[in-house]
């Protein structure tokens, strides 16, 4: 009887051990199938990014979405002959514009704007190594704020986020006094400057 004890027990752990195995297995495939339904069922990016018929320019329209600053990147290292981007956007994911900015920056890519330009596409258009408007041409500006039904409320602070785009509108050699009047603006409603006081502050580089 003794001598069958250690046997058996050596059996059971094996076989516990299997089953744990089994386990982790079904684990595994589970956990692949549920990444895999996430990554099919996630949208595309919502916007259009793409170089223009001429192959003068590229050209930004829609949501700053996330996307962008890879697309950005490998459309720059696709034609670096190009060296304009021209926008057309209502805003959008503040990172990723702070990303586009990088790219702008690396590349000295120029921004333009034909139409609107707001919000997290007005970061991006500060990001152009040279910057110019069409007559028509609007850019809307506004403050950081989150509402409390948020669902990253209390997580991000919104002044520290104003203050890392300020530095990239200081960096860009726009003019304090319109750098701090930026700092303070309300969430709404937009603000809409003038192609003057744009040029006089240097957020517009090219009459």
């Amino acid at each position: 009887m003794d001598d069958k004890a250690p046997i058996d027990v050596i059996v059971l752990r094996g076989l516990l051990a299997m089953a744990l195995a089994g386990l982790a297995l079904v684990g595994i495939g589970m956990a692949m199938t549920d990444s895999t339904r996430v990554l099919r069922t996630m949208p595309p990016p919502d916007y259009a990014l793409g170089l223009s018929e001429d192959g003068t320019s590229f050209h930004f329209s829609g949501l700053v979405d996330f996307g962008l600053t890879r697309d950005l990147r490998a459309l720059a290292a696709a034609h670096p002959q190009v060296k304009r981007l021209v926008l057309d956007s209502h805003g959008g994911y503040i990172a990723e514009a702070r990303g586009a900015v990088t790219v702008l920056q690396a590349e000295g890519i120029a921004t333009h704007v034909e139409g609107h330009c707001a919000s997290a596409c007005a970061l991006i258009f500060a990001g152009g190594a040279a910057r110019s408007l069409a007559p028509e041409a609007r850019i809307g500006l506004h403050g950081y704020a989150l509402r409390p039904g948020n669902m990253y409320f209390g997580m991000i602070d919104p002044r520290a986020e104003m203050a890392r785009d300020m530095a990239i509108y200081r960096a860009q050699k726009v003019a304090e006094p319109f750098v701090r009047k930026l700092s303070i603006l309300p969430q709404a409603p937009m603000w809409y400057p003038a192609h003057e006081e744009l040029r006089a502050a240097g957020f517009v580089t090219i009459p």
